[in-house]
């Protein structure tokens, strides 16, 4: 009976008998905060985990929202103290990944100059700075410069390979040192003349690129130069002065716009592009750019994933060709971010037909901006559209076998798309029901959405004989 506790004690502290090193390697998983929480659990975890390679020091650990701002202030203070002392007594001799986020740095400047130093000092490879305000700046584009300069002695550490700037001001022509970066992240800062192609040209080997919320950029977004690398592009509710964007990037395989609905030119063929997601949620007005919007998802003939917002799904069937592309994708899987009003079935109906190899539908349920001067293609009967009169498109009958739906409240429109998929889907194998939390705002609950979901799951008719229907 001894021998047996023995044994079990023994399995139960398996951790606490590793060694060192292979403790502080399984704790660079963690994050940080995570890590740090593994201090209280044994005297020597509490020296261990300070030896960790990637570092993520946030002043949310110690700021709280909801205090006062001198409360804040005090707070911040605190935080700059456990950055500093920690950072003393940091065990480790390189960083894998340094992270500092703070929304007033003007205030501890000479703080944030020694963090980043010490970052340095171990030979860090990649270099997070995060200064902007989430509070004062939900919009995210103002015209203000960023709240903290990248300080001169960065730009001469080679060894970073990857790169976050937000709110934070720098000096292009520095870039011509990070000839090993591999990732850049921009965002709430004003870009110059020429920033962007500058900054491709300087990093030859970069593979990601991300601007977010940046502004006032005084040329259209071009994407070319030298680098032949880059395989992930997004770019996230930006302003350029000149409405257009010019991607040439043959190794790209993710690209990701949100902004406003501008004139796309893909100068090269991107046969390698796997995934693409586009959202003009900035736009706020109803405009016949149905040919500019068709132009681009024609231009994405290849991806395999495909995401599209409910302004393209009103505005796309507007153009000249309203009920799908004359040269189809080859998308098999279709994410729609929309409310199902019934404004966007048009666009829906050109989507499916646009898509016949799809295998994949996800619905992605939530409020959206429909426009009130809406004018349909053709004469639209919202509550006959998927029943009467109904076109059939290849890819319901014939490569569809998994419809998702996040966000299922049961209205009228999501029971009406789903007998039309449901009874035409011939090859359909699952439908998988996921249900909102939220209210409707007229008494519907989730336990409401519950019982609509059941009973289709047990009462509506479908084709397919190994269909699953499930509630989640």
């Amino acid at each position: 009976m001894a021998s047996n506790s023995k044994r079990r004690s023994s399995s139960r502290d398996i951790i606490s008998g590793l060694p060192s090193e292979l403790l502080c390697y399984i704790f660079c998983f963690l994050p940080f905060k995570e890590a740090a929480r593994t201090s209280i659990l044994s005297t020597r975890f509490r020296h261990v985990w300070r030896g960790t390679t990637r570092i993520d020091l946030l002043e949310n650990f110690f700021v709280k929202d909801n205090d006062t701002e001198e409360r804040n202030q005090i707070q911040r203070r605190d935080f700059v103290d456990f950055a500093h002392n920690w950072l003393e007594s940091y065990t480790g001799k390189t960083i894998d990944m340094f992270s500092l986020t703070f929304s007033r740095p003007w205030d501890f400047t000479v703080n944030m100059y020694n963090f980043i130093r010490s970052s340095l000092a171990r030979n860090v490879k990649g270099l997070s700075l995060d200064f902007h305000d989430p509070i004062r700046r939900k919009d995210g584009l103002e015209n203000r410069r960023g709240v903290f300069e990248l300080p001169v002695f960065v730009y001469g550490h080679k060894g970073l390979e990857s790169l976050k700037l937000f709110s934070c001001n720098f000096l292009v022509s520095g870039f011509r040192n990070f000839t090993s970066l591999k990732e850049l992240s921009l965002g709430w800062i004003q870009l110059g003349p020429n920033s962007v192609k500058n900054l491709l040209m300087y990093c030859p080997l970069l593979e990601s690129f991300t601007l977010k919320y940046c502004w006032n950029i005084h040329e259209h977004l071009d994407i070319c130069g030298p680098n032949r690398r880059l395989k992930s592009l997004v770019v996230d509710k930006c302003n350029f002065l000149d409405g257009l964007v010019q991607i040439q990037a043959p190794n790209l395989k993710f690209f990701k716009y949100s902004g406003r609905a501008d004139q796309f030119y893909l100068e090269e063929r991107l046969t390698s592009l796997l995934e693409a997601e586009l959202d003009f949620g900035l736009e706020t007005e109803f405009s016949e750019l149905g040919h500019l919007l068709y132009d681009l998802v024609e231009q994405l003939f290849c991806v395999r994933v495909l995401t599209v917002c409910s302004y393209l799904l009103q505005i796309i069937p507007i153009g000249e060709e309203p009920l799908g592309l004359l040269n189809t994708l080859n998308v098999r899987h279709l994410i729609l971010k929309t409310s199902l009003h019934s404004f966007e079935f048009y666009g829906i109906r050109f989507m499916l037909k646009s898509c016949p190899l799809l295998e994949t539908l996800t619905i992605n349920l939530g409020p959206a901006r429909i426009f009130p001067d809406y004018i349909p293609p053709f004469e639209l009967n919202p509550a006959e559209f998927w029943t009467n009169n109904l076109i059939i498109h290849r890819c319901i009958k014939r490569s569809l076998k998994v419809v998702e739906v996040k966000g299922f409240q049961g209205t009228r429109n999501e029971i009406h798309f789903l007998q039309y998929l449901l009874f035409f889907g011939r090859i359909l194998e699952e439908v998988n029901l996921y249900l909102s939390e939220e209210d409707d705002g007229h008494g519907g609950t989730r336990e409401k959405y519950l019982l609509i979901a059941q009973y289709m799951q047990q009462h509506m008719k479908r084709t397919s004989r190994n269909l699953r229907i499930s509630i989640y």
